[in-house]
């Protein structure tokens, strides 16, 4: 269609790596009848709940259910990572001590290792239409997920994920 028999259709866009949420710029561009560009200051609110501590929690003391409460607000204005499920929090360890009503989030908590330095593991390792495992020992410590070495009764140094029971996949 010509130009002139255009309606005027103006689109929103975020520029890449521009947060949805919080203090954020939002572009407005628009083809017809003319090109223009044109970028606005927002502030996006965005309400959820969060878990945080419902009482003191001690560095180091493993988290238990009774020990959080479930709150509402504007996660968008707190730091990065805040925890939105129990499940995420319980079991895990604060790696410093939290008062009361703090938000919880996932880089101010420590996972429990599945796998310790020392511990003899077993390494698995797997494709289509077969199982390998060997036996090995773990270099360090990691939760479950972490990536973790693991020396071989051979002195090979490999590197796996961590998983529970004493388990290190390889990938290969």
């Amino acid at each position: 269609l010509p130009a002139r028999g255009r309606r005027p259709a103006p689109e929103a866009f975020l520029q890449p790596g521009a947060r949805a949420w919080g203090k954020t710029t939002v572009g407005v561009r628009c083809t017809a009848p003319s090109n223009w560009t044109l970028y606005v200051q927002a502030q996006v609110n965005v309400q959820a709940d969060y878990v945080a501590a419902a009482l003191p929690l001690a560095q180091g003391q493993p988290i238990e259910q009774s020990q959080l409460v479930l709150m509402k607000g504007d996660i968008a204005a707190m730091p990065n990572g805040i925890i939105t499920d129990m499940a995420q929090a319980i079991g895990r360890t604060p790696t410093v001590s939290l008062v009361a009503g703090t938000p919880l989030r996932l880089d101010t908590l420590r996972s429990r290792p599945v796998v310790q330095q020392g511990q003899a593991v077993r390494l698995v390792t797997s494709g289509n239409g077969f199982s390998v495992s060997a036996e090995g020992k773990a270099i360090g410590n990691a939760s479950d997920g972490q990536i973790v070495q693991v020396r071989t009764p051979s002195g090979s140094v490999v590197s796996g994920t961590a998983r529970s029971g004493g388990m290190v996949e390889v990938a290969f």
